[in-house]
């Protein structure tokens, strides 16, 4: 178990970026998922029965693993785990090089990848990729050790670790082309931000030769500017990438077209062209994390509050690359005074460019704003729905009389379901974490009246993972900043 140190906690750090709605869905099947161990590539853990499945991915960054779900499965819909605690630590870590914190998530059709942000050591990150045949013999709510794949501070085969020796590479997306994109913050999170004063990077990665060459983009010879601190990559359209720089408050659009066709370190030479658009009259200090694309090419992107100025206010940007221009007549100016602390955003299918809000509090009481809310540009008018999604009015009690507030958000490409990973504000490092991992199915026509039929996924139900215990750290949940859904196909 680790402990976090205060720039590091969930609502002033991390979090990636992996499959969105807008992506193609796997087309891996995989076998039954009756709990037998032969299940075909995949396992009980990875495995999909022969029709297909929607799979929900979380990490859970704080404490070392990777959690596996098919909500929608009758008799399992937790499928197992994956400890990713490579650096063990029992005694506290007061200069954080014990860390590993799993963050970036892509499960293709050959591969589940996954970005361990402080592995081999603080100041570098790796790439683990561990093949779906791997897990063929797994069982239902099988917890892979790290001694199955890691021994004597090495991998061992057929699971594979790439060095990258690159400050906080945390990010990830499986792009259409069938590259993997690394998107490197490349400044020191553990720093005030103005430190964050260094290049944003992406990395161009060749999935079928993780330990080969890869493309190395530097972001510092924008339209308009340098590209600091880069956070979340998502496309905007078959030839576009938006992604959000933190450090200097703004989003670049870069050139991704034709990636399939480019070497690595050509795609990533073409990646450094393109424009960087700034956050009109954002302050120093602001979050700008998070990104979604709008369906038209553009992007809404958020800008929130720090734990440094937990008060400040937060907005909602709708934006087109061309020019820069701002969108609906924003920016949405969202609420302050310790609410409206910003987690991710994700593109809702629908009539009009709509998007889910992930956002908690600093005020622990139960006055406080937290929730999922609904946000649209509708007749050129970019506007809040008045209240959260309806449905999870329950969700952010931990049961033990505290909050936990809503950070990670994906949603399915149908629109019928959406999965939240929620957490507490701050995280005790010696405490238990009480985060729940979140599924949601939504009915409604109006998505400004869109319900939600809610369920716990980690309750300790029957078919559920296990619910946090202060007796078992390997149970808790006290940053599930990451979580991926991965629709599959036959």
């Amino acid at each position: 178990m680790k402990l976090r140190l205060l720039a590091f906690l969930p609502w002033l750090l991390v979090p990636l970026a992996a499959c969105t709605p807008d992506e193609p869905a796997d087309d891996m099947g995989t076998g039954d998922t009756t709990g037998s161990s032969n299940q075909g590539p995949g396992g009980a853990l990875l495995g999909c029965p022969p029709g297909g499945c929607v799979m929900v991915l979380a990490a859970q960054t704080l404490d070392d693993r990777i959690e596996v779900f098919v909500p929608e499965h009758p008799d399992s819909a937790y499928r197992g785990a994956i400890s990713m605690d490579l650096k063990p630590n029992v005694n506290g870590d007061i200069d954080g090089e014990l860390l590993d914190e799993p963050f970036g998530l892509v499960r293709t059709g050959t591969h589940l990848h996954v970005l361990a942000g402080h592995y081999p050591s603080r100041t570098q990150g790796s790439l683990i990729s561990f093949p779906l045949f791997f897990f063929d013999t797994t069982v239902t709510e099988d917890v892979i050790a790290v001694e199955d794949y890691f021994m004597g501070g090495q991998f061992t085969n057929p699971v594979i670790g790439r060095n990258f020796e690159q400050v906080e590479p945390i990010f990830m997306l499986a792009h259409q082309s069938g590259r993997l994109l690394v998107g490197v913050f490349n400044n020191d999170l553990f720093a005030g931000e103005d430190t964050w004063t260094q290049t944003g990077r992406i990395l161009v990665v060749d999935p079928a030769n993780i330990n080969g060459p890869f493309g190395q983009a530097e972001l510092d010879a924008l339209d308009g500017g340098i590209c600091q601190g880069l956070g979340q990559l998502v496309p905007l359209s078959n030839t576009a990438l938006g992604v959000a720089c933190d450090g200097n408050e703004a989003v670049a659009v870069v050139d991704a077209s034709n990636l399939d066709d480019l070497s690595v370190q050509d795609g990533a030479a073409q990646l450094e062209e393109g424009v960087l658009c700034p956050i009109p009259g954002a302050l120093p200090g602001k979050r700008v994390r998070y990104l979604a694309p709008d369906g038209t090419g553009g992007f809404a992107v958020l800008e929130g509050p720090t734990g440094t100025d937990p008060q400040a206010t937060a907005r909602l940007w709708h934006m087109n690359p061309a020019g820069c221009a701002v969108l609906g007549g924003g920016p949405l100016d969202l609420g302050a005074n310790g609410d409206w602390h910003l987690g991710e955003i994700a593109k809702l299918p629908a009539a009009d460019p709509t998007w889910l809000l992930a956002a908690g509090s600093s005020r622990q009481d139960a006055s406080a704003v937290r929730g999922v809310f609904v946000a649209r540009n509708k007749n050129d008018l970019l506007q809040l729905c008045p209240e959260p999604l309806a449905g999870f009015e329950n969700a952010w009690t931990d049961g033990h009389g505290g909050f936990i507030e809503p950070y990670s958000v994906d949603v399915t490409s149908d629109a019928l379901h959406l999965a939240v990973g929620a957490g507490p504000y701050l995280s005790d490092p010696a405490g238990v974490g009480y985060g729940k991992v979140l599924w949601g199915s939504l009915s409604g026509s109006d998505t400004c009246a869109l319900t939600a039929t809610v369920v716990d996924l980690g309750d300790g139900g029957p078919q559920h993972a296990p619910a946090p215990t202060p007796d078992d750290p390997s149970t808790w949940r006290r940053g599930p900043n990451v979580v991926r859904i991965q629709e599959i196909g036959p």
